[in-house]
């Protein structure tokens, strides 16, 4: 029987588009990659009664909860009064949730108020997660063998929380399966290509096949209890699609660009014009690129084009651009 989890997003903010998401869809990758069943991803509203709602009838349905948000000091901050409620309980005044908020705040210089002791009442029966980069701390709140686990909304705070307490707890609680899990990204087709090759193959019964677009990439996610299965279907894919192949995981056409640069001691430098430095950029975001990126210039006018390039005037098109074919002679010469 699987370990199943819903994911709550808690923030007004949210569905006024102020904010976009990121941390549950962190927070699902993560768990998936650690075997438990992500059933639900949903915002919610700070409006107390709708949370309440929503959690306890999470209570009866995963066996894992996740909030994200609302635990701060100010007025719509509602997590803890709405799983306190949810779960049958009282919030009360934790004495060592204070403590750490006090010492945090003294630290940074910062006066203490009133409505910081708002941040300290948590559910009377909960397990503290610390929070080594704010104030707010993290709590646990069982009812009925499920687990409601809320964190900050930050995701600088989150994301330590989730990865040095959460992750833990969670195996320690559930048995969880062997999954196993992987990106393998493409480029060069069309996403109906790729999904024409995985249909003639043939998707085995026990391995979760999905087929994303992402920034000029299509990212084939396959997920499975079976090595054996996850092995074989990923080597055929791979197999067929080959010539398109990049990399798995976070092997982006960039990071594969420059570990082959650095196998082949061969160095790049760009001299970029429309694209404004966009192609310097996502090179020199790569770990070790300064041992393969020499520089770029970055002519946009096509004065400059003609002065420090040395571009023959009559080869600059319309759009200030030279074909490639230029280009490629420029390199030569």
């Amino acid at each position: 029987m699987s370990v199943t989890a819903a994911i709550f997003a808690i923030g007004t903010e949210i569905f006024l588009g102020s904010i976009v998401d990121t941390n549950s869809s962190y927070i699902a990758k993560r768990l998936s990659e650690a075997g438990v069943d992500v059933k639900l991803i949903r915002p919610l509203p700070d409006q107390l009664d709708f949370i309440v709602d929503v959690i306890k009838g999470a209570f009866d349905d995963y066996n894992i909860i996740i909030t994200t948000g609302g635990l701060g000091p100010t007025f719509d901050d509602l997590t803890a009064e709405a799983v306190s409620k949810a779960a049958g309980m009282n919030t009360v005044f934790n004495e060592t949730a204070y403590l750490h908020i006090e010492g945090l705040l003294k630290k940074r210089g910062v006066q203490i108020k009133e409505s910081h002791k708002r941040q300290a009442y948590l559910p009377e029966k909960c397990e503290l997660l610390p929070n080594n980069y704010g104030t707010a701390m993290g709590f646990i709140v069982e009812k009925n063998n499920s687990y409601s686990i809320s964190l900050p909304g930050i995701p600088y705070e989150m994301k330590p929380m989730f990865e040095d307490y959460v992750l833990p707890f969670i195996r320690t609680r559930f048995n969880l399966p062997t999954v196993y899990m992987d990106d393998f990204r493409f480029s060069g087709l069309p996403e109906s290509d790729v999904d024409e090759v995985i249909r003639d193959i043939g998707i085995p019964e026990d391995v979760e096949t999905i087929i994303n677009v992402s920034k000029g990439e299509i990212i084939v996610r396959l997920k499975s209890l079976s090595q054996e299965s996850f092995e074989y279907f990923s080597a055929k894919i791979v197999e067929k699609l080959k010539r398109y192949y990049i990399g798995k995981g976070d092997e982006s056409l960039e990071v594969v660009l420059v570990n082959m640069l650095k196998d082949r001691r061969l160095t790049i430098s760009f001299a970029e014009s429309c694209t404004g430095g966009l192609l310097s950029k996502k090179i020199t975001d790569v770990s070790g690129s300064s041992k393969v990126f020499l520089g770029s210039i970055i002519a946009y006018s096509n004065d400059v084009k003609i002065s420090m390039l040395g571009v023959n005037p009559d080869t600059i098109n319309q759009y200030g651009a030279v074909s490639a074919e230029v280009a490629i002679e420029m390199a030569k010469g």
